[in-house]
């Protein structure tokens, strides 16, 4: 009888199946629809928040007054440069803009977290020396300051940094400066449990 209420007693039988067929189709058509609909919408949507997320801000003017302020070294120009830009803006501007490149890796070392940490380490592995100095200079002053009492939420870039520096430390072919700094970081970054103690070199003393 629950039939009877959807479809009026009406209709003669004879005509019962045409109703059903162009029931069941207008259902299927309906079930063939709609996922495609969010699917395309959501894709493209999904791809242009990566892309727009992927490209630096616009630099306004307080920004480019404050990068004019700290290329010549100042530190405390650097300390106002990383506070205002943060560190992921730091290495964004150093990998669009490479005149800024040099800026930027002497203001790491007044970073907050180790998010950009293995970007650090990549560079230290690089083939510019003194990219690679300032580099290794950066985290080896991140790596000093005490340890706070809350969890990073950089964990997991801590420990793949760590990881580069470590195989930066046991590389024999590098030059033993960036060896020495390394090792320095790396004893000091293990009390943060991203690398054993034991698993740093000790044939190089980084005095």
């Amino acid at each position: 009888m629950g039939s009877g209420a959807s479809c009026p007693q009406t209709f003669p039988p004879s005509r019962l199946p045409v109703i059903l067929f162009f029931g069941l189709t207008i259902v299927a058509c309906g079930k063939g629809a709609s996922p495609s609909a969010p699917s395309g919408a959501g894709g493209s949507g999904d791809t242009a928040g990566a892309e727009e997320e992927a490209a630096p801000a616009p630099m306004d003017a307080r920004e480019a007054a404050q990068w004019e302020r700290a290329k010549d070294g100042d530190p405390e120009e650097a300390m106002r440069l990383a506070d205002l830009v943060g560190c992921t803006g730091l290495r964004e501007r150093a990998a669009s803009r490479p005149e800024l490149r040099a800026t930027a890796l002497r203001a790491m070392r007044y970073c907050g977290d180790f998010s950009e940490l293995p970007w650090l380490a990549q560079v230290a592995s690089g083939k510019d020396d003194a990219e690679a100095q300032s580099a290794l200079v950066a985290v080896v002053d991140m790596a000093a300051r005490p340890r706070r009492s809350t969890d990073p939420e950089d964990a997991q870039e801590l420990h793949d940094g760590c990881a580069a520096l470590l195989s930066l430390a046991r590389s024999t072919d590098r030059p033993r400066t960036r060896r020495v700094l390394a090792i320095r970081a790396l004893r000091m970054l293990a009390e943060r449990g991203c690398v054993r103690a034991a698993d740093i070199p000790t044939e190089l003393d980084a005095h």
